[in-house]
């Protein structure tokens, strides 16, 4: 089970009034359409990273040793990695 965590959040009152009207309206609290509405908003974006590969995740965060032994040169050449 995962504890929730407060946010305080910063709207228009107009706005504010207006989201407490459409949650009621969905039957559920201010606090809950609005996590529904995050975690919709970032659904896409856990998708993308999910089915990244582990090579793509990692990309550009790794750095190289410059070595001069030959079996190092062949892999940086062969994988691209000057």
């Amino acid at each position: 089970m995962h504890m929730k965590s407060r946010v305080t959040l910063t709207i228009n009152p107009e706005v504010r009034h207006l989201a407490k009207r459409e949650a009621k309206r969905r039957n559920m609290s201010l606090s809950a359409m609005i996590e529904t509405l995050l975690h919709e908003a970032t659904s896409n974006h856990r998708a993308a990273i999910s089915s990244a590969s582990f090579s793509q995740r990692w990309q550009g965060k790794l750095k190289l040793e410059n070595r001069s032994d030959r079996r190092f040169a062949h892999l940086a050449k062969k994988y691209e990695l000057s």
